[in-house]
């Protein structure tokens, strides 16, 4: 079981949606260039406030062909989209504790790009909260979140 935020962690992510023929088959055909802005702050025990990682993640026919983080992100014209959020949402996200749509509903989740494409896609959305929340084993060093952030808490910039 990899540790959270570790090139393990990110390497059996990119196994598992790989592995997923549910992520195949809702993933839109052609290339997809994803930005993940995770924002360190007060609730989270793994980024502290201010702290910032960057993930790339990149979809090509259904398979997820890059998951790596970079600590300087290319620039924001090379992505399809970019998810902003704190780290205490996407550590719960991770936790399965919360839902991932839920928390884009209620503003947790700064999300730039077409989002006619994110909606017609939306099966695949959840498709891959599900791996994150119920398929990878996740080991938690400073503990598991145990309390839901407030849903409605915004991301930082």
């Amino acid at each position: 079981m990899p540790a959270i935020y570790t090139t393990e962690w990110y390497d059996a992510l990119k196994k598992l949606l790989n592995e997923n023929p549910e992520v195949d088959r809702n993933a839109p055909r052609g290339t997809i260039n994803v930005l993940a802005k995770i924002v360190g702050d007060a609730r989270s025990p793994y980024l502290p406030a201010g702290a910032l990682r960057n993930f790339v993640v990149v979809l090509s026919d259904g398979k997820c062909v890059e998951y790596r983080q970079v600590e300087v992100p290319p620039p924001r014209k090379d992505f399809d989209f970019i998810f902003e959020l704190p780290a205490s949402v996407f550590e719960g996200v991770a936790a399965g504790l919360i839902d991932l749509i839920d928390a884009g509903l209620k503003g947790s989740v700064k999300i730039t790009g077409d989002m006619r494409i994110l909606i017609r896609h939306a099966e695949l959305v959840n498709v891959v909260y599900g791996v994150y929340a119920r398929e990878i084993e996740t080991t938690w060093p400073k503990g598991k979140p145990v309390a839901i952030p407030q849903a409605n808490a915004s991301a930082a910039h």
